[in-house]
């Protein structure tokens, strides 16, 4: 062990017993130092290791309350030494924080929440942040020691009771709890209850002659609780936990821990229950926030994953068949723009992650100056008429400004602003539609109103239209891609700039309007200097492999992005497949039912029905039918799960896309090539 190892041991040794423990572990002694100075202003005991062998002999030896682990380190490596404290019982459930610097491959991340991390910090990192997130845990765990130690002050209690078999005594006992608290019979019916629940609830005894009876429990919770009740007592007779909500005087419904133990007479046969419960509703609700975040950050990852890979996919299959000389001087012309397109469509997607990260690290600076509001929303305006005139909708722009008031901003951000709403509101609007654009002066403040009359904004979803990571609809089937960045972003530079935006909707199909304001004159205090976008590598692409001829082959193919099913089409042609490409699950159940292809390519993300209900619905079919058809499922959905997933539903090979032209080709020749399948069941 190094000095400084010693050190920062014999510096930790001298804290009280009663203080939590963080365990450290780096093999780097000049980061275990520098974590330590972090979360010194915490008062935490800090043990600070060099390995991971050292900290599985730390966690036998006592508690902590959250564990900083580094990733790369030799012999047992951090995620190594994670799933070795998630398999034991008495260290499954702290939390572990992995801070790397190693890797910021999404893969990577993803494999540390996979082995039971609550979170990932890449190096640098702010110590605010890490400060932030290790008194979180901390807090947690000190809020489950204080239950512990109730539930044990609870026992002793329980014990002298017993002792006594004194009435007198034990009522006394139970209204000195600070707790609510009832002996209950086995069928939930009050025997008594204490003055702290009655004085919690606002109720007379009388009124509570039975807990799962009223309004005590939540009436969400009651059924559950109930069974839960049954089972627990019928199928052992020791203590027990169950959570449910209580509701106070007041009407409110909080969260409480229910601590159930038997209570025996002198001959030892069990007559009553003594419950207590103990109010754990911010602890509950914390979790509930985090466990919400993850499902949102879960769900935004995998779409950010699709949207990104899929016009990579074209891109790359029209690239590479341009370098191999395979195209024509039409087509040649066509894949050139198609390229170009999909590429100013990923920038788009990456410029808007760029933008969110700025946001939430602080980052986002603007450039302000005296500025024409009128030429800026123009502008944005005029960016975005030949996508609306794609959808043959219209965009009327009427400009209610004074040329003369003055008002202060980044003008490029502000076009962002404008050109976001506007193109938002062209997404969703029908074919043939309207959009109009109002500039003017209301109240001493500017306004930009885009109103539309496409598909609106349900109730449900309107109070959450500006979060990030949100979508009305993050499903596979959804009809509209994107990353749900846009609107977040845009609250956040129209209040950087001391503005305010709102969203207006009748409801679902009754269109939407956003309106932002901003104020007259005055710069905003935020004016800072701009930020910097740094160019990405690029990526290089490795040598041609050859691939088998098609010829001879019927490949159905189903992508609803018109470049990706131009360039699979071609892709495949070229090496002599006929290609029946579809954009829909239903147009590939009509192409099923008229022809019988050899092999089915499919995307995942469709709209209406997608990848996974269709083939589920293929392998329901008779082997006549085409039930029973090879199928390579081709998607941007890249994940693991999203693998297993569609081999499970009843494809045989997953395909992530971008994808390679002599992987595909070779992947249709070798399913091809294969007998049909035994069984024609669908898998679930």
């Amino acid at each position: 062990m190094t000095p400084q190892f010693q050190h920062a041991r014999s510096r930790t040794e001298v804290f009280e017993e009663d203080i939590a423990s963080v365990l450290v572990v780096d093999d780097n002694a000049a980061n275990l130092l520098a974590v330590e100075a972090i979360l010194a202003p915490l008062a935490y005991r800090t043990v600070s290791v060099a390995s991971a062998d050292e900290a599985l002999k730390q966690l036998l030896q006592r508690e902590f309350a959250v564990i900083l682990m580094d990733v790369q380190m030799p012999g047992m490596d951090g995620f190594e030494a994670a799933a070795a404290i998630k398999a034991h019982p008495r260290t499954a459930d702290i939390p572990i924080i992995f801070i790397t610097a190693i890797s910021r491959e999404t893969a990577h991340i993803f494999k540390g929440y996979v082995l039971g991390a609550v979170d990932y910090l890449l190096k640098p990192f702010e110590p605010e942040i890490l400060r932030a997130k290790v008194a979180v845990f901390v807090d947690l765990y000190q809020k489950e020691q204080k239950i512990r130690a109730q539930a044990k002050l609870l026992l002793q209690h329980e014990l002298r009771a017993a002792q006594r078999r004194s009435d007198e005594r034990y009522n006394s006992l139970t209204e000195s709890m600070p707790l609510p608290m009832w002996r209950l019979k086995t069928d939930g019916s009050v025997v008594t209850s204490n003055r702290a629940w009655l004085e919690y609830s606002g109720l007379t005894a009388e009124q509570t002659n039975n807990l799962f009876a009223g309004e005590s429990l939540h009436a969400d919770d009651v059924e559950a609780f109930r069974s839960a009740w049954c089972e627990r007592i019928w199928r052992e007779a020791t203590s027990f936990d169950l959570e449910a909500r209580l509701r106070t005087a007041g009407g409110e419904y909080r969260w409480h821990l229910f601590r159930v133990v038997p209570e025996r007479s002198e001959r030892g046969v069990l007559s009553t229950w003594i419950v207590t419960a103990t109010d754990n509703d911010a602890q509950k609700r914390a979790q509930e926030m985090a466990e919400a975040a993850n499902r949102l950050k879960d769900d935004f990852l995998a779409t950010v994953s699709h949207e990104l890979r899929t016009p990579l996919n074209a891109i790359v299959g029209w690239a590479r068949m341009l370098r191999d000389g395979m195209l024509d001087g039409a087509l040649s012309a066509r894949a050139l723009d198609a390229i170009e397109r999909n590429a100013h469509a990923q920038t788009e997607l990456v410029n808007d992650i760029l933008d969110v990260s700025r946001i939430v690290t602080g980052k986002l600076r603007l450039q302000i100056a005296p500025i024409d509001l009128a030429t800026v929303v123009q502008d944005a305006v005029d960016s975005v008429r030949p996508a609306a005139s794609a959808k043959d909708i219209e965009i009327a722009c009427r400009m209610e400004w004074d040329e003369s008031t003055e008002i202060a901003g980044d003008p490029a951000r502000l076009q962002q602003v404008v050109w976001n709403l506007v193109a938002n509101a062209v997404k969703f609007s029908k074919k043939a539609g309207r959009v109009e654009v109002t500039l003017g002066a209301r109240g001493g403040r500017a306004e930009i109103r885009v109103q539309d009359a496409g598909t609106g904004i349900s109730r449900e979803f309107l109070p959450f239209v500006f979060d990030r990571f949100r979508q009305a609809d993050s499903s596979h089937s959804r009809a509209h891609t994107g990353l749900g960045l846009g609107l977040a972003i845009v609250r956040h530079l129209v209040e950087l700039h001391g503005g305010t935006v709102r969203a207006e909707s009748d409801g679902v199909d009754r269109g939407s309007t956003f309106i932002v304001t901003l104020p007259l004159g005055i710069a905003p205090s935020s004016a800072l200097e701009p930020d910097w976008l740094e160019s990405s590598p690029s990526v290089k692409s490795g040598r041609v492999m050859l691939a088998p001829r098609l010829d001879g082959l019927t490949v159905l193919f189903v992508e609803d992005d018109a470049d990706a099913r131009e360039v699979v089409t071609q892709m495949l042609g070229r090496y002599g497949a006929q290609v029946i490409a579809v954009e829909s699950a239903a147009m590939a159940l009509d192409a099923l039912a008229t022809s019988r292809p050899d092999v089915l390519v499919s995307d995942i993300g469709l709209p209406h029905s997608d990848g996974y209900a269709l083939i589920r619905e293929i392998r329901s079919r008779a082997p006549e039918e085409g039930g029973h058809i090879p199928a390579i499922a081709v998607t941007g959905y890249a994940r693991v799960e999203d693998g297993r997933r569609a081999l499970a539903a009843g494809f045989q090979m997953h395909l992530a896309k971008p994808v390679e032209p002599t992987e595909l080709v070779a992947l249709v020749a070798s399913l091809a090539a294969k007998p049909a399948l035994d069984e024609a069941a669908p898998r679930d």
